[in-house]
C-alpha cells in the first residue's frame, strides 16, 4: 500500500513559492520606487502599462515582470497542491 505524505510536506513547496513571490515583490518595489523619483517618470491615470514600462530601464523592468509571472502561472499549482493537502494525497 502507498504511502501517504503528511500535508505539510506537499505545502512546502507552496510556501517556498510563497516567500519567493514576496522577496521579488520587496526586491520590486526597493528598485522601481527610487528608479521612477530619479528618473521623475509621469505617471497620468490615462497611461497604459507599455508606455510607463518604456520610461524605465530594462534592469528594473524585470523585476516587475518576474513578479507578475510569479502571480499569474502558478495558479494551477497552488490549486492542486491545496487540493491535495485536504484530501490527504
Amino acid at each position: 500500500m502507498a504511502e501517504t505524505l503528511p500535508a505539510s510536506a506537499i505545502l512546502q513547496p507552496v510556501m517556498a513559492l510563497v516567500l519567493w513571490t514576496f522577496v521579488m515583490w520587496v526586491w520590486l518595489y526597493a528598485t522601481r520606487i527610487p528608479a521612477i523619483r530619479r528618473l521623475r517618470v509621469k505617471m497620468p491615470p490615462t497611461q497604459t502599462k507599455e508606455a510607463f514600462n518604456a520610461q524605465l530601464p530594462p534592469e528594473v523592468r524585470w523585476k516587475a515582470d518576474n513578479y507578475n509571472h510569479l502571480l499569474e502561472q502558478p495558479v494551477l499549482f497552488y490549486a492542486v497542491a491545496l487540493t491535495l493537502a485536504v484530501l490527504g494525497a
